[in-house]
């Protein structure tokens, strides 16, 4: 890459938008106005004062448009999977409303919206059962330069389709950018598993919308292990009555790596259960940080609406910043939010070392098995099996706790 190619990330937004159809020339540019009057977050910005991208944003990228994630599995008969670019260039209309699904973007989620070249859109048609999992793999292309990539996935299910979607976000590259956003549209009665496996150790920012009708199920189980700096929100609008959710997390963070996950469920519509749990463990100088709001509007009357948050600091560099919390704007309700932050259980350790299991082999197990709980709640077994395998290969013991589990 020459020296011309490369730009701050605001400065890499072009002054006017002039292809594609006018909605969507008209949605970047309201994406590129708000960045140029609001910015990219500092340390003011509230959501983001434990996660600071002052490097980020100075820094100067190069743009990489290879960012389209590859299909890892085949697709059923019925199934579509097809290039964003294509449809916008053949038949435009049909994703007109569907791009931004969660409102005006801000931030990193309005730079993509910006400047994605190219994306993928998978379409699930009513009534169609997706019996194995869609996998999808976003592997960040090895550059010599800093570069920046903006992935992009639209997922829609009809009424009473059902899906599994594994995502797979992957690098080795600590210089390489990657800010992702995944829309899903949930139509009536609509399932879907979203599994998400983090294992890029560069930068990395990415969003999750969720927009769903009446009685669709939507759950979500992400695993992180580490990144120099991650930073990942996902929002779920429980927009028609009886909907549910389920958001699932675990992190693994070490060295100096920093972790932030951002949570929102909006109960918009009455009888809506949601449920969030979020456990990790940091070690070094590893920071990690879990915000979760559930909000409830006026009308979403039958509400029932969990929180959890625990976290083991395995050293007393590690940093951990926890803020579960709830906005409720309706009186019949059934709510709760709870966060623990501390090392491993001491009774715990004394029942293994009283079995004759050494200190540091307990200590190894009572650590895998406090992640692994999240784990066994991805319903696909080769899935699950695989996220073990990864949570395992950061474990000291890793043979010995194998042959126990």
């Amino acid at each position: 890459m020459t020296d011309a190619t490369r730009q701050t990330l605001l400065g890499s937004l072009p002054t006017s938008f002039d292809t594609g159809p006018e909605w969507l020339r008209a949605l970047r540019g309201r994406a590129a106005e708000a960045l140029r009057e609001q910015g990219l977050p500092t340390k003011r910005t509230e959501a983001w004062r434990f996660t600071p991208v002052r490097s980020v944003v100075s820094a100067e990228f190069s743009r990489d448009d290879r960012g389209v994630p590859s299909l890892a599995s085949s697709l059923p008969e019925g199934v579509t999977a097809r290039s964003l670019r294509q449809v916008l260039q053949a038949e435009p209309e049909l994703l007109e409303g569907r791009l931004d699904l969660g409102g005006a973007p801000t931030h990193f989620a309005a730079l993509n919206t910006a400047l994605f070249s190219d994306g993928l859109w998978i379409d699930v048609p009513a009534g169609t059962i997706v019996e194995r999992p869609i996998e999808l793999t976003h592997a960040i292309p090895t550059s010599s330069d800093s570069s920046v990539v903006y992935p992009r996935v639209l997922i829609t299910l009809g009424d009473n389709a059902e899906l599994t979607l594994i995502e797979t976000y992957a690098g080795t590259e600590v210089g390489p950018l990657t800010n992702s956003v995944v829309e899903v549209d949930l139509s009536c009665n609509a399932r879907m598993s979203h599994a998400r496996i983090h294992e890029n150790a560069g930068l990395q920012v990415g969003r999750v919308d969720v927009r769903q009708d009446t009685d669709s199920t939507y759950r979500s189980t992400v695993v992180t292990l580490g990144g120099a700096l991650l930073r990942f929100d996902v929002r779920c609008m429980l927009q028609g009555k009886g909907a549910e959710c389920q958001l699932d997390g675990a992190y693994l963070v070490e060295g100096d790596d920093h972790v932030d996950h951002h949570t929102t469920v909006e109960h918009q519509a009455s009888h809506c259960r949601s449920a969030q749990t979020y456990r990790g463990i940091v070690s070094g100088k590893g920071t990690a940080v879990f915000d979760g709001l559930v909000v409830v509007h006026r009308d979403a009357q039958k509400t029932e609406a969990h929180q959890e948050n625990r976290n083991l600091l395995l050293s007393e560099t590690a940093t951990v910043h926890t803020k579960p919390h709830l906005e409720i704007d309706a009186d019949d309700v059934i709510c709760s939010h709870g966060v623990t932050v501390g090392a491993l259980d001491e009774d715990q350790l004394f029942y293994l070392r009283a079995r004759g299991i050494p200190e540091d082999l307990a200590h190894s197990m009572l650590t895998y098995a406090f992640l692994e709980s999240i784990v066994d709640r991805v319903s696909h077994e080769p899935t699950r099996a695989r996220m073990r395998e990864a949570l395992l290969a950061r474990m000291p013991h890793r043979e010995e706790i194998r042959g126990v589990t």
